[in-house]
């Protein structure tokens, strides 16, 4: 996606935090007045769309660190895909391209965070190879409510390995 589709990815980001507040770290108060233009990164970060015709609908993101010392790895961020599209292998497709463009650019590890009790996110992670490599606990504050997220990987360099391998 390029800066010219913000006024597109703007309605589908804050359907996504109203609808799903616990499976984000930002919150809809937060975003709904705030310059989504970061969400669309410069390379080597990079976001995805899902467009049915001319509509987006869905997204995934990654970011890269511009740290020299981390430039390897990528965070995924922003997985959404509007309810009616889902069970259609879009995510799935979003996520694979992104782990394309990952592969493409050389990064070796791809990383990301899934609330504890997502079943649908964790099985889509995990089907894309992704493993877990710890928890942090009270990660997130939703209301009067503390949630654990699940750290994920998936190690670019040697397809299949786990991460927790040297």
């Amino acid at each position: 996606m390029r800066q010219e589709d913000l006024p597109l990815l703007r309605p589908l980001r804050l359907e996504a935090l109203r609808r799903h507040p616990s499976a984000f770290g930002v919150a809809f108060e937060e975003e709904r007045c705030g310059d989504l233009g970061r969400l669309i990164g410069e390379a080597p970060s990079v976001t995805l769309g899902g467009f049915v015709g001319a509509a987006l609908v869905g997204s995934v993101g990654m970011v890269v660190p511009e740290r020299v010392k981390q430039r390897h790895k990528g965070h995924v961020v922003g997985v959404y895909v509007d309810p009616a599209w889902r069970r259609a292998g879009l995510a799935r497709a979003l996520l694979d391209g992104l782990i394309e463009q990952a592969r493409a650019q050389g990064l070796v590890l791809l990383t990301l965070s899934v609330t504890v009790g997502n079943a649908a996110a964790r099985s889509l992670y995990v089907g894309a190879g992704f493993s877990v490599y710890g928890v942090e606990p009270r990660s997130l504050r939703v209301g009067d409510d503390f949630l654990d997220e699940e750290l994920m990987a998936l190690r670019l360099d040697r397809t299949g390995a786990p991460v927790a391998e040297g």
